[in-house]
């Protein structure tokens, strides 16, 4: 079959044309504040306004909510919550295998950890877990977050005031300064120091363990800060420390994270963060359902675990807003009506991150024949890096008559319309998003029209 019409079967590469206007989703009307004709500030029935106060009691201004509805409510909001990282074990769903092998390497190895993945994969709230894990078993863990431009003395200043000097071995647990609540922290020159003396100070901690968590570390753009860290990881080594440091950032690998230095190999274990997968999805919608009382339809789990593309973060965000919009409705099961509403509020939230220009631009890539390539381009995209090459393509399109050459050139020639990056390597042209929102928004919307055009066992079948 020749390549033209080979990729006509797949999908018409000619974008069809959508006027400026035209809109995707259903977006509900935007209530507009008014007072009534007395000019008094009481609020008409249907008013939005909080359903509890800020201390986390619910108001009554609602009277005709059933109590198991407002109960649902508040568990949700701590189980389901998207958009923070998950702080209490109770909430903690999967990843016990990953968090039991970093507990491994901390406790059995005594060594070094660098956590790496893709961004929204779940680190932050793994490392959450770990720090209260280690607090429990006596650990001082202290916990830092990374800028870009992050200071070594500064960080590492303010995490030894974390703690106690009476863990310092020549201080006695009766001296006046320990006694008066100094830190280790108090033992460090005044102004900038470097990864040895730091190092010196950290090998005379005694009666207890530190955990230094640095989270995000991607983030840090000063090199001479990385190599730092990188000395301090050898010296706590070589010296027997009891003091490790457990680094965290988005990356493909440890390298990537660390840079290469030979020295440290021995001294650092890598621990990729892989996706969720479908048995952890279920037991994250299990840990609603038990502590609020809503249950979800079996046959959503799966559904939900393809849409996330084994993402926490879509995971958590779909099963809040499907649950939310069945709670609005006074209902406490969930059912695939709700997450094709949840599915257009994570759609409407994606674009109002986006320039209005690309959301209209991406808008008409989707709803023709060609969405079988917008939904492989997304998977194809959760690659670590977010690099993908023709074949990773070609492989989520079975049975296509399509060679990954073929489809090569064909992206090659929609770069500036999907926002793609290129690069050569081993002889391969490989792809990337410029923007990494866009390869999920894509396979949303496509499992959006699904979800409208086919039967439950349909979608199932299909996405």
């Amino acid at each position: 079959m020749a390549l033209g019409s080979a990729l006509k079967f797949l999908w018409p590469f000619g974008r069809r044309e959508v006027p400026e206007d035209d809109g995707y989703l259903p977006i509900a009307a935007t209530v507009v504040p008014h007072r009534d004709a007395h000019g008094t500030s009481r609020l008409r029935p249907d008013f939005p306004t909080f359903r509890a106060s800020a201390l986390d009691r619910p108001l009554d201004r609602r009277r005709e909510e059933r109590r198991e509805i407002t109960r649902a409510r508040f568990a949700l909001a701590t189980y389901f919550t998207p958009t923070q990282p998950v702080a209490d074990r109770s909430s903690f769903a999967g990843r016990l295998g990953v968090l039991a092998r970093l507990i491994s390497a901390i406790e059995s190895q005594r060594s070094h950890v660098v956590l790496y993945g893709e961004r929204g994969i779940g680190k932050t709230s793994l490392l959450h877990v770990l720090a209260d894990v280690a607090r429990e078993s006596s650990y001082i863990v202290s916990y830092a977050t990374c800028g870009s431009n992050a200071n070594f003395s500064d960080l590492f200043r303010a995490v030894l005031q974390d703690v106690p000097l009476l863990f310092h071995r020549d201080v006695a647990p009766n001296a006046g300064e320990a006694e008066s609540g100094g830190s280790v922290a108090d033992r460090l020159p005044a102004g900038k120091f470097g990864a040895g003396e730091l190092a010196d100070l950290c090998a005379d901690i005694t009666g207890t363990r530190v955990l230094i968590i640095l989270d995000e570390y991607d983030r840090v753009e000063d090199t001479a800060f990385r190599q730092q860290v990188a000395e301090l990881i050898k010296n706590l080594s070589d010296r027997a420390a009891r003091v490790q440091l457990v680094i965290a950032g988005v990356a493909s690998n440890l390298q990537e994270l660390i840079g290469y230095v030979p020295s440290i190999r021995r001294n650092v274990i890598g621990l990729p963060m892989p996706r969720l997968e479908e048995s952890e999805v279920q037991e994250m919608i299990a840990l609603g359902e038990t502590a609020s009382g809503v249950r979800f339809d079996p046959n959503l789990t799966r559904i939900i675990h393809l849409l996330a593309l084994g993402s926490p973060y879509f995971a958590r965000l779909l099963c809040h807003h499907a649950a939310a919009e069945a709670l609005d409705q006074g209902r406490l099961t969930v059912d695939q009506g709700h997450l094709r509403r949840a599915l257009d509020a994570a759609i409407v939230e994606m674009e109002g991150r986006m320039a209005p220009r690309t959301v209209l631009e991406m808008r008409k890539f989707v709803g023709g024949r060609y969405d079988p390539l917008l939904a492989a381009l997304g998977e194809a995209s959760r690659s670590i890096d977010g690099w993908f090459g023709g074949r990773a393509v070609v492989e989520l399109l079975p049975g296509a008559p399509i060679t990954a050459q073929q489809v090569e050139q064909e992206l090659a020639g929609l770069t500036v319309q999907l926002g793609l990056e290129t690069e050569m390597q081993d002889g391969e042209r490989r792809f990337r998003f410029t923007d990494d929102t866009l390869p999920i928004y894509l396979w949303l919307m496509v499992g959006r029209l699904r979800l409208d055009s086919g039967t439950l066992e349909d979608v199932l079948a299909t996405v």
